[in-house]
Formats: structure tokens, C-alpha cells, sequence
């Protein structure tokens, strides 16, 4: 009787198993970006993805949880492709403004990804980590140099979540346009401490950013190299 490798059979296993949580995570991408299709269900779902409606509760345990699953999916892939331009500007508060600008504009011109990253921010107590580590990062930068006067970076960085998550609410309900998205930036600083006038100028140089990254980013990819 040949020998058994379990430890091979496992690993196929959960291969077998991300590729299908992989798919279903697909299939409701593309169900909650179609405009037009009806309200989205596991039975949509699940026929988008062509697998058996049993097979998806192997992987989510109900709608909520994989609404969660793909906007945390989605807030980790915005911050990454946004990570250029922020890495771009130096200064921390700067940094956080412009990258917060270039998030809410996201959201704001697509409500049904403002609903899946609002729902992921409750629904998930980690979500987005890595952009959180970010945000800590450069909220800590910017209280060394007196910047933001919120004494704990972990109370700053909550501040700047919930304040994204209410704008996120607001996109996703259509009740948020991207040129409501300096005002909400300027609050945003201003609850961090930051002087009005302060926050105004900041709010601007970060618009002005946000501007120059969609342009480079609108660029031909042979221009950009």
C-alpha cells in the first residue's frame, strides 16, 4: 500500500480551500460592482461563482461576514496602490492628509465599495492593518513634532477611522461627493488639534497632491517609466 503523505494532502487542501474563498470573494466583487444587478444575496453570489450555495458557508458565515471580508479586502488594496503617492510627501500630517484625501475621493465616486469598506471598519476589529500601522506611523511622526494635540496616537488613529467611517456610510448611501472631500479632511485635522487655519492649508496641499497622483496615474504606463 503506498505511503500516504498527509502533510502533502493538508496543503492541497488548503490550497483547494483559499482558491474557492478566493473565487466566492471574485464573484461578490463583481456582483457589488455591477450597477444595474439586484440586491446582492448568497444565491447571486454563489451563482456568479458557479459553486453550490452549501459551499459558501464553509468559507463566510453569513452575508455581513463576507461583505466584511471583501472591503477589508478592498481598504488593503486601495492603500496599496495609493502607497506611491504617499511615500511622495515627507512631512507626516502632510502624508496622512493626502493619503486620507486620496481614500475618501475613492470611495466617494463608488458607493457600493463606500458600503463594503463602512461595513468592513465594523465588522472587522483589524481591518485594514496594514493601513492602520501606517496611519499610527505617520500620526506618531507628526505628534513628536507637535503637530496634533492628542495625547495617545492609538486615541488619534481612532479618531481618524471613525471619521473615515462616517464618510464612508455617506458614500455609500450617495449622500457624499468628492468635493464634500476637502471639508471632511479639514474636520478630520481639526480633531486631531490641528488650528483652522492650519487644517485649511494642509487640506488644500493635500488636494493639490491628490490631483498630481490621479494625473500621473491617468498617465500611459510607458510615460510613467
Amino acid at each position: 500500500m503506498a505511503r500516504i503523505d498527509l502533510e502533502r494532502r493538508a496543503e492541497i487542501g488548503r490550497e483547494k480551500r483559499a482558491r474557492t474563498r478566493a473565487a466566492i470573494l471574485d464573484a461578490a466583487r463583481a456582483c457589488y460592482a455591477d450597477p444595474d444587478a439586484p440586491s446582492v444575496t448568497i444565491e447571486s453570489v454563489m451563482q456568479q461563482a458557479g459553486l453550490a450555495k452549501g459551499t459558501f458557508y464553509l468559507h463566510f458565515t453569513d452575508l455581513p461576514s463576507l461583505e466584511a471580508a471583501l472591503g477589508d479586502a478592498l481598504i488593503a488594496e486601495l492603500a496599496e496602490r495609493h502607497e506611491p503617492a504617499r511615500q511622495a510627501v515627507t512631512e507626516p500630517l502632510a502624508r496622512l492628509a493626502t493619503a486620507v484625501t486620496i481614500f475618501l475621493r475613492d470611495i466617494a465616486e463608488a458607493p457600493a465599495r463606500a458600503r463594503l469598506v463602512a461595513h468592513a471598519i465594523v465588522a472587522l476589529p483589524d481591518v485594514g492593518e496594514a493601513v492602520q500601522i501606517r496611519l499610527k506611523d505617520d500620526l506618531a511622526g507628526a505628534k513628536e513634532r507637535g503637530q496634533i494635540a492628542v495625547g495617545s496616537v492609538e486615541l488619534a488613529s481612532r479618531i481618524v477611522i471613525a471619521l473615515v467611517q462616517q464618510a464612508a456610510f455617506l458614500s455609500g448611501a450617495g449622500k457624499l461627493e468628492s468635493s464634500a472631500v476637502p471639508d471632511l479632511v479639514r474636520a478630520i485635522l481639526r480633531a486631531l488639534g490641528c488650528t483652522p487655519d492650519g487644517a485649511a492649508k494642509r487640506a488644500a496641499d493635500a488636494a493639490r497632491n491628490a490631483d498630481m497622483f490621479a494625473q500621473q496615474e491617468a498617465q500611459p504606463q510607458s510615460r510613467r517609466q
